[in-house]
């Protein structure tokens, strides 16, 4: 394996640099472990669209396997941008909302109706095979889903010169997490609206599709307070009328975002992960918005290490972290919503879905508690 150098000194202190190079290590060296045919689609994967980040890798393995020397990560160039994506006919451009490595979001105004809207483009020539089915799939998924708590699709089509368009409900908030924060959500609303994510997996569920990338940040929340699932780009079906035999997951990819993967995807199986594997990362996710930290200890490791504590390391029960007191009803919640045994989890969305409403009940004030079940007690008026 190549040894790899350090930055120069001049760049030492760019701590994007810094923390784009331990990615790219952690990545290049869980690469190296894989068969080689099964490499390219990891490291796409694993990069989330950072074209930079993809570039680093994919130069580490040139050189590792001879065709390159000993790499200087400060002079690697990054790949050029993405091509300058119209957006289809009927919208005004508002703004940008988001950008990756092989496509842009923008909000856009309606023209007909003056509803604003968030439309996904991809240059599906240059966005790699991988990429463009992923976009394709979301498509076709989203014109079957609906529900609450789902961003409803309203159009889809491809332009002239190749690019692929979805046309999105706007979600005008903040992600789950920092709307948390910043508005002092208290933690009965939080699993509240935790719950009605998993409502809404239990649609996408019952379609066979696994989102297989729960996360705070593909949960929104508007401005009425409801959470809102999105981002179906990583989803695979796995049953039902929308199955294709075409679609699969190579052995040993990971699809995910690392800190939110289910045992089962850090250790590669990916391709085996059905609906129970969902519910974990919202497990995370819901630990995550009660006790303000992740159930595992995950400062400072790289991707190889936090994979490895997924799959063999207890989740931290969450009254060792502080967040409520030894003998809550959380503890067994969350002990059993984060088993690394699929088997030993809540079996569908609708039962995470209860006992997370059960749960949240127990975070009333004792007060309006008392006075609820007062309530209930009154005899009924003669």
């Amino acid at each position: 394996m190549i040894e790899i150098k350090p930055a120069s000194e001049g760049r030492a202190g760019d701590p994007a640099r810094a923390n784009r190079l331990r990615r790219a290590r952690a990545i290049f060296t869980c690469a190296c472990d894989m068969p080689q045919d099964e490499r390219a689609a990891f490291v796409e994967d694993s990069c989330g669209g950072d074209a930079a980040l993809m570039e680093l890798v994919r130069s580490l393995l040139v050189a590792d396997a001879g065709s390159g020397s000993a790499w200087d990560c400060a002079g690697v160039e990054v790949a050029p941008p993405s091509p300058v994506l119209s957006i289809p006919a009927g919208y005004e451009l508002v703004r940008e909302l988001g950008r990756g490595g092989v496509g842009v979001v923008h909000l856009c105004r309606e023209r007909d109706s003056g509803d604003l809207v968030a439309i996904k483009l991809v240059h599906l020539a240059s966005s790699g095979r991988s990429a463009a089915a992923r976009f394709r799939r979301e498509w076709r998924l989203l014109s079957k889903l609906r529900h609450p708590s789902l961003v409803s699709l309203r159009a889809a089509g491809t332009l002239d010169g190749g690019t692929a368009y979805l046309v999105m409900d706007f979600v005008d908030g903040l992600d789950i997490r920092r709307h948390c924060r910043e508005q002092r959500v208290p933690v009965r609303r939080r699993l509240e609206m935790c719950a009605s994510v998993a409502e809404a997996l239990a649609v996408a569920h019952a379609y066979g599709i696994v989102h297989r990338d729960i996360k705070p940040g593909n949960v929104l929340v508007d401005t009425a307070g409801r959470a809102r699932l999105i981002d179906f780009g990583a989803a695979r079906v796995t049953e039902g009328e929308m199955h294709s035999r075409q679609e699969h997951t190579l052995t040993g990819q990971i699809v995910g975002t690392l800190s939110y993967l289910s045992p089962e995807q850090a250790g590669g199986n990916s391709r085996h992960a059905d609906q129970r594997s969902d519910l974990y990362q919202l497990a995370v996710v819901a630990y995550e918005l009660v006790a303000n930290r992740l159930p595992y200890d995950l400062h400072g490791q790289t991707s190889a290490e936090t994979l490895r504590a997924i799959i063999a390391e207890p989740a931290l029960a969450i009254d060792v972290v502080g967040a409520v007191p030894a003998g809550h009803p959380a503890v067994d919640f969350f002990r059993r919503a984060l088993e690394k045994s699929p088997e030993s989890r809540f079996a569908s969305a609708h039962e995470m879905s209860a006992a997370l409403r059960a749960l949240a009940a127990e975070f009333t004030p004792p007060q309006r508690r008392a006075a609820r079940t007062a309530g209930r007690l009154q005899p009924a008026a003669r």
